[in-house]
């Protein structure tokens, strides 16, 4: 079984490529996806947090929006947040090869935002997903637009603002593509996507 890793800035279309692996039968690991039901219903997480970021609980719950706030200015809290989150999602993870490989699956995919960044995983391959980042931006805001479409003029220009502090953290599409095996340009068609994942399949089996 082959590992294939994803990288790519916010609004690249990772999910989008992840998918196209999955319709053509890729084992997928979403850590976005395993973050979210840690904080959703891992007891021993939600205590963690609750410890550390009272603030982030609304109605006994985890506001997942105030949360982001706080770690998303304060480095510190974010180291906080990472070494509660990470063992579980790199627990998880193991946990999804050894199911992965029971059924026998060729390719696995590895959908993590910070891939290169922590290194934590190894891949046999790593996936470059890239688009420019004005096509991103527009992305990015037409999807904010579709989830809150009432106070989206309001804060058409707080949003904009936030886009350019998250890609202003993250790495540059040239150093993206430096590390990467594989490119896959998004900024065409969805069709011309799923064409260049094909190859990439292709190639690797």
């Amino acid at each position: 079984m082959k590992i294939i890793g994803l990288t790519g800035g916010i609004a690249s279309g990772k999910n989008f490529v992840a998918e196209i692996f999955a319709q053509n039968g890729a084992a997928v690991f979403d850590a976005d996806k395993e973050v979210h039901k840690l904080l959703q219903s891992d007891l021993t997480t939600i205590a963690q947090v609750q410890k550390h970021f009272p603030e982030s609980f609304i109605d006994n719950k985890i506001d997942r929006k105030i949360l982001g706030k706080i770690v998303f200015s304060d480095q510190n809290k974010l180291r906080i947040l990472e070494e509660i989150l990470h063992p579980k999602v790199r627990q998880n993870y193991l946990q999804f090869l050894s199911q992965a490989q029971k059924e026998c699956k060729k390719l696995a995919i590895l959908n993590i935002p910070l891939l290169l960044e922590t290194k934590a995983y190894e891949c046999d391959y790593v996936v470059a997903i890239l688009a420019s980042p004005s096509i991103r931006k527009k992305r990015f805001l037409a999807r904010a637009r579709q989830l809150n479409p009432q106070n989206f003029a309001a804060e058409k220009i707080n949003l904009a603002k936030k886009f350019d502090q998250i890609i202003a953290k993250q790495l540059s599409n040239l150093e993206r593509k430096n590390q990467a095996d594989f490119v896959v340009d998004t900024s065409k068609s969805k069709d011309q996507t799923v064409v260049q994942v094909k190859s990439i399949i292709k190639e690797i089996n």
